[in-house]
């Protein structure tokens, strides 16, 4: 839910999100998301104007430095492409509405991959939270193509085996091992390189050997993939290469 203060002075656009965990109202900015207001159920909404403008240079202040925090590349509203290092493809987008364009942005996020495609995005281009969950949807099929295809020929090479494989969108890693052998990979593994997509799907093999980051699982992993310290310490910087605003989530 997005909203405007009805202050004269008009405060930046915020979102609500709704707790039923949460005690009092509370404020918080995001890069790439802006003000995020977090509010008790049952409290009033009308309640919010007034507490943002107490807060007024607070959010400001943080609103710069989130700013500040944002690559230049992922500043502009609506995007107008999105490169995905991971498979070699640029996605050149469009927007329109949903009724004009039927299933068109499924369609064009499905086939063969190429190394510029369009998509048509079935939201209004201001409607941020629309227009992300259409993106999420058409990065999760391309990241279901491509992910399970290498992690099985990585599996096979390295003589490995896992249960299944599901493409998720946790907000904290890259990907996971369950002891049952389910592995699941972040669609967000779309923008990084080849090789750290590649340090990531092997990292996540040897934990079907070794469900730890024990001595005999890095003995593992290295075997497996000589720099993989290396690359470990590179993906812990590799948030940065995400857009920061495709986090967010209906509220």
């Amino acid at each position: 839910m997005s909203c405007k203060s009805a202050t004269h002075t008009p405060l930046p656009e915020y979102r609500i999100r709704l707790s039923s965990r949460a005690r009092r109202l509370s404020v918080r900015v995001e890069p790439g998301q802006g003000v995020i207001v977090t509010i008790p159920r049952g409290v009033s909404q009308a309640l919010i104007p007034d507490f943002l403008a107490r807060h007024r240079a607070w959010i400001e202040a943080r609103l710069a430095e989130a700013e500040s925090q944002i690559p230049e590349r992922f500043r502009q509203w609506p995007p107008q492409r999105l490169s995905l290092p991971a498979i070699d493809l640029v996605l050149e987008l469009s927007f329109a509405a949903a009724a004009e364009n039927g299933k068109a942005s499924k369609a064009e996020a499905a086939g063969n991959l190429g190394r510029t495609r369009p998509l048509v995005i079935k939201a209004d281009s201001a409607d941020r939270t629309a227009v992300v969950a259409e993106l999420q949807l058409a990065l999760k099929s391309l990241a279901r193509q491509y992910f399970p295809v290498r992690l099985g020929m990585l599996a096979e090479q390295h003589g490995l085996s896992f249960k299944r494989v599901q493409i998720r969108g946790q907000r904290t890693r890259w990907g996971s091992c369950s002891s049952t052998g389910t592995i699941s990979l972040n669609y967000k593994l779309l923008f990084l390189s080849p090789e750290l997509v590649d340090y990531v799907l092997l990292h996540e093999l040897a934990h079907t050997r070794h469900m730890n980051h024990s001595k005999a699982f890095w003995r593992k992993l290295s075997f497996m993939l000589p720099d993989a310290r290396q690359y470990d310490a590179m993906l812990s910087r590799a948030g940065r290469e995400v857009p920061p605003w495709i986090q967010l989530e209906a509220t």
